[in-house]
């Protein structure tokens, strides 16, 4: 009777047990039923809102056009080489003022006038072509101090030059700025030292007085091209 008992008693455990994990099983399926449902919605709604946009950009009748980007993160002052160039998707109404993938390949050895991000479309008024010299002018290049010139002084800006004499050819220590807008040619920083090598576009009487010159300041002004550059890259 004892056993008979005991195999009673383990029989009716076992179908408890059995009874708790159906019950569980459907409760966990439930559950799941219950988050699918939102996630389903969620689907649901994101293919009707694409299907939405796309019905929408096909009755505007506004074509895309492919123009120029930076392909990564350019600095100004940066001649253009064609690894920095990609190729942008831009609507037709957007894309008057950008450069045209056709037209992408005048740009490069150009030089950037402003800093751009990755991905922006370009125009042709963030590049200088730096074109031949005339016969009035002449490159004449100098080694400026650190501390001499502005810290972010790039290729293309314009600049205002202060010539200090060298005392060995010149009788008067007094600086003297020269009204007359030069442009920077090239920069080339050292690392071994605090020198920059500045090529300057100018004058040859300008490029007299700096070959005179024992020590050059760099002053820059304003620059037009690079400052409507940067306002339509900002717009």
């Amino acid at each position: 009777m004892a056993n008979q008992a005991v195999v009673e008693n383990l029989s009716r455990t076992r179908a408890r047990a059995m009874q708790d994990r159906v019950e569980t099983t459907q409760s966990e399926r439930s559950d799941k039923r219950q988050w699918r449902i939102p996630e389903l919605a969620v689907g649901l709604a994101l293919m009707l809102g694409g299907a939405l946009g796309a019905i929408l950009l096909s009755r505007s009748g506004d074509s895309i056009v492919v123009v120029a980007g930076a392909a990564n993160d350019l600095q100004r002052g940066q001649k253009i080489a064609p690894q920095d160039l990609i190729a942008i998707e831009t609507p037709l109404s957007l894309s008057g003022s950008f450069v045209t993938e056709s037209e992408a390949s005048s740009l490069i050895g150009q030089t950037l006038l402003i800093d751009l991000q990755a991905s922006t479309p370009l125009t042709n008024s963030m590049f200088s072509d730096q074109q031949q010299l005339l016969p009035d002018e002449a490159l004449t290049s100098a080694a400026i101090q650190q501390g001499n010139y502005p810290i972010d002084l790039a290729v293309g800006d314009q600049v205002r030059l202060v010539t200090v004499p060298d005392i060995s050819l010149s009788q008067t220590a007094q600086p003297e700025m020269f009204d007359r807008v030069v442009t920077i040619w090239s920069l080339n920083k050292s690392e071994k030292s605090d020198l920059a090598f500045v090529t300057f576009r100018s004058s040859l009487d300008l490029s007299m007085a700096i070959a005179r010159a024992g020590e050059v300041h760099i002053s820059r002004v304003t620059n037009f091209e690079q400052q409507f550059a940067s306002q339509n890259a900002q717009d």
